[in-house]
């Protein structure tokens, strides 16, 4: 049965139905964020306003404890026989095309393990198709308007059944990320003082325990590995356990992102951890007293298994206090000079970008230009089609062949980088094709709420070759995966973006030459990846397997393509 709600509203009145004075996120913000989006949205001539409106609804109602689904009503006629157990069904207006629905979801009193994760998973593929039956269609501000108004007045009843507090600030801020999650993956809206705790945790230090997590097959909770000299090395956890409780927590009925933030507390605080290490997957309790962390921005080091290389990792961008271009140069020089001490000679220098977002248009150029003395590094261009372009200074750059090491996470500047100096031959790309974000954000102010703020996705980064990576990433020259296997680790450019990534129309240099079975035959004769990985297999730290058939790969190239060369130019 479909309830209809008639509702007589006075849209003219936005304080009589959203209650904006008492809102800390009001209705009138919300108006402001979609009006800034559509003078200042890179693809604001593309947009179509309906999908943010319709989003912005469907957000608000699934802020209700994912309880209330908005839907086309011709989905729901369609689906219906598929639902779980539904305790209402309303339409707003007898002409609506869609219908709110409440299901009778008690997740809670689930106590059947399995049970409980078949309903949780049921809700989220029906949340991803109900948003995509929402896509495109036919949908207003009056519309969610009068979506809004009617969840406001039962808003008392969904307070009662969850037992917490809801205002209408929290359901138009929810409203507004819906607006920006329809756009684009760049564009946000953000509470400042969040957004201020993010950046003061990124620049100074974290009370916490030192490993890196990740999520198994079965989405079991995995150490991928301690950090060197963390708490949790000097405590004895080790790359592999699976972490089963935190503080006698069950983390099964935790998300992922909850878990790394029980690891984490007032400096010299113990938090206990049950993991399950090894075949027979005995249970051991460890202890582990959290400690102030702190992180470098750039690392430099030679290769233990083949010193006569040097490697420059880059971990992060957002230390406004720090140049990451400076820092490069000194480690670079720094190594150069011990490696002279040392009576050896640098072969080649080795860029980390794994893992490696953000960055400032000003630190990426700087970067770029300490590897070239002339030409276009890369250019920026915005919605109305202007352009502006950065250029090489006329310095002496560092004239060691170069890698740069790139995996799926590598991401704006890092790309920018790998992508500028790969197109002028002044580098070689190893690794995974890159995410592909080419996008720069405008950060914006509300007029009279300080307490928020918006990033707005407005132009693009453009390589020399005066085409965008948006979506379609970086494709190395030396292409592998993380998750090797032990299998063909190499594949041609070429193959890989015809074969792989068919949907990539623009790839440069598809018809190159790289010597990628000279170098695989190179690297089958004298490659030291696999004897270093078994030599360390038995580490507490897991071995970079990935950084040891990268040394391999750039050794063979270095060996096959490079000589009689001085000054690092890529042939």
């Amino acid at each position: 049965m479909i309830l209809f709600i008639c509702l007589s509203l006075s849209l003219d009145s936005e304080t009589n139905i959203f209650n904006v004075k008492k809102d800390l996120f009001s209705f009138s913000d919300y108006l402001e964020l979609v009006n800034n989006v559509k003078q200042s949205y890179l693809y604001r001539n593309q947009f179509n306003e309906s999908n943010g409106y319709v989003y912005s609804a469907f957000f608000a109602c699934q802020f209700l404890d994912n309880k209330l689904f908005l839907m086309p009503e011709t989905y729901f006629d369609s689906h219906q026989i598929e639902f779980l157990k539904i305790k209402k069904v309303y339409k707003l207006l007898p002409n609506d095309p869609f219908v709110i629905v409440l299901f009778d979801k008690n997740l809670q009193n689930t106590t059947d393990r399995n049970q409980y994760l078949e309903i949780k998973n049921w809700y989220s593929k029906k949340r991803r198709e109900v948003m995509d039956a929402l896509w495109n269609g036919k949908f207003n501000l009056e519309d969610y308007k009068r979506v809004l108004s009617f969840i406001e007045e039962n808003l008392d009843w969904y307070i009662l059944q969850q037992s917490k507090e809801i205002t209408m600030s929290d359901l138009h801020f929810t409203a507004a990320m819906g607006f920006m999650y329809s756009l684009d993956g760049n564009s946000k809206i953000y509470k400042k003082r969040k957004f201020e705790v993010q950046i003061e945790v990124n620049e100074h230090q974290i009370a916490g325990v030192g490993m890196i997590l990740r999520l198994g097959p079965n989405q079991e909770v995995i150490v991928e590995n301690p950090l060197e000299a963390s708490p949790a090395m000097k405590a004895g956890l080790l790359s592999g356990d699976i972490i089963v409780k935190i503080n006698d927590i069950d983390v099964r009925d935790m998300e992922f992102e909850e878990v790394i933030r029980h690891q984490k507390g007032k400096p010299g605080s113990i938090v206990q951890f049950e993991i399950k290490r090894g075949r027979n997957r005995k249970s051991i309790p460890i202890l582990v007293k959290r400690e102030i962390l702190s992180f470098d921005t750039v690392k430099g080091e030679f290769i233990r298994f083949d010193p006569d290389l040097a490697l420059i990792r880059v971990f992060r961008w957002d230390d406004q206090n720090i140049s990451v271009a400076k820092e490069i140069n000194s480690e670079y020089v720094r190594l150069s000079k011990l490696a002279k001490d040392q009576n050896k000679k640098l072969k080649g220098l080795l860029l980390d970008f794994r893992y490696l977002r953000g960055g400032t248009m000003d630190s990426i150029a700087e970067t770029i230009n300490l590897f070239m003395k002339k030409g276009l590094l890369f250019s920026i261009q915005n919605g109305k089609g202007e352009v502006t372009e950065r250029y090489a200074k006329a310095n002496e750059p560092i004239e060691l062949p170069v890698a740069i090491l790139v995996d799926r996470y590598t991401s704006s500047g890092g790309e920018v980088i790998a992508g500028s100096l790969q197109f002028h031959k002044r580098a070689i790309v190893i690794g995974e094709r890159t995410s592909g974000n080419a996008a720069l954000v405008s950060t914006f102010h509300f007029s009279n709420n300080e307490n928020y703020g918006m990033e707005i996705l407005d132009s693009l980064y453009f390589l020399p070759s005066k085409k965008s990576f948006q979506e379609k990433g970086i494709i190395p020259d030396i292409q592998f995966t993380s998750e090797f296997d032990g299998g063909n680790l190499f594949f041609k450019k070429e193959n890989y973006d015809l074969n792989h990534f068919p949907f990539v129309e623009e790839a440069e240099n598809k018809n190159s030459q790289f010597p990628i079975g000279e170098i695989q035959s190179w690297v089958k004769e004298n490659g030291k990846a696999n004897v270093e990985i078994e030599r360390r297999k038995n580490d507490p730290i897991r071995p970079d397997v990935f950084l040891f058939h990268a040394v391999d790969a750039f050794n063979g190239y270095l060996q096959t393509h490079t000589s009689g060369k001085s000054n690092g130019e890529i042939k």
